[in-house]
């Protein structure tokens, strides 16, 4: 088990092997929230895909992050539900999650030393809504652009987008509106 605790976050993380009964309960929770979120809002339950996080850009990375700040703009109604991470790369060292001024930091390094290289958060899964950026940092002293590692969890969309919300109409002429009838007072 790993513990990050910092005092410049909101959150202390644990994160467990892939093997421990103790992840497949946490995905199983995280698994219960997902379902919950795709009940009320009438949604499609997916796992995270590249398109779920980089939208048209997602054939350039495929299940790799972008070094640096990745900004996922989640469609209206649209959730986001992280349980733990992949990483496939020695040099990941960790990731932000931000949102709304919170930051969720995942020290990910030691994930790539397990026999499966997954990690499962053994907290409440993480819900993102709306914007979301991902700060991806790697010590590697190469020039690249991407690392081997993947955000593990679910994507809720909506099956018909939320309705549009139109201004209340004002009168013709911009005095008050007219009385029925139509006459004189």
């Amino acid at each position: 088990m790993y513990c990050l605790n910092s005092v410049d976050i909101d959150t202390a993380v644990w994160f467990l092997p892939l093997s421990r009964n103790e992840a497949v309960e946490a995905i199983k929770k995280a698994y219960a929230v997902a379902q919950e979120y795709a009940r009320k809002i009438g949604g499609r339950l997916e796992v995270i895909q590249p398109r779920h996080i980089y939208g048209e850009a997602a054939d350039k990375f495929g299940y790799s992050l972008q070094l640096g700040r990745i900004t996922v703009n989640l469609p209206p109604a649209a959730v986001l539900v992280v349980w733990g991470f992949y990483n496939a790369d020695e040099y990941l060292d960790f990731v932000r999650f931000i949102q709304d001024g919170r930051v969720y930091e995942w020290f990910v390094e030691p994930i790539a030393y397990y026999p499966e290289r997954v990690g499962v958060w053994a907290e409440e899964p993480l819900v993102f809504r709306n914007v979301l950026y991902i700060d991806v940092h790697t010590t590697s002293g190469e020039e690249r652009d991407r690392t081997y590692g993947w955000p593990l969890g679910y994507y809720i969309s909506p099956l018909q987008p939320p309705p549009e919300v139109k201004p209340p109409r004002r009168p013709r002429g911009g005095g008050p509106p007219r009385r029925e009838g139509g006459g004189r007072s």
